[in-house]
């Protein structure tokens, strides 16, 4: 039981007296509160409403802006069909220049074939012989 008067329990009334003042130095109270923000500070925030009308708006933009799946799908299939004609042509230009190399092997060999035996028959002079070896076609 309680002895003494220093160590009775607290009663409601006491509560009020030293812990509510103490607190108040501390948190902030319903008086405070009210007169931290009024309605005319609270005007420069946005709304759901404003928020939905912004989202709207940027979808708008968004379509106008940018590509949906099939648009950007016929896209890259415009640009796959026109990379396979590039390599189609690439294909045919490298057979060509191929088959061209052959060839020019070819005459030179039948070329070198030749003068040596224009030279052997003596149809060309050697300073013929000599000039055509300057040239250093063959």
């Amino acid at each position: 039981m309680v002895k003494d008067s220093d160590e009775k329990l607290m009663t409601i009334k006491d509560f009020q007296e030293v812990i509510i003042p103490a607190m108040e130095g501390v948190f902030a109270t319903k008086k405070d509160l009210e007169s931290f923000a009024i309605k005319k500070d609270l005007e420069s925030f946005a709304t759901k409403k404003d928020l939905e009308i912004v989202r709207f708006s940027l979808q708008a933009d968004m379509r106008e802006n940018f590509v949906d799946k099939a648009e950007f799908a016929q896209f890259r299939n415009e640009s796959f069909n026109f990379f396979d004609k590039i390599i189609k042509d690439l294909d045919i230009l490298m057979t060509e220049q191929k088959m061209g190399y052959y060839q020019k092997q070819k005459e030179r060999s039948l070329w070198t074939i030749m003068i040596e035996a224009m030279k052997e028959h003596q149809i060309l002079s050697t300073e013929q012989v000599q000039k055509i070896k300057e040239l250093g076609v063959f």
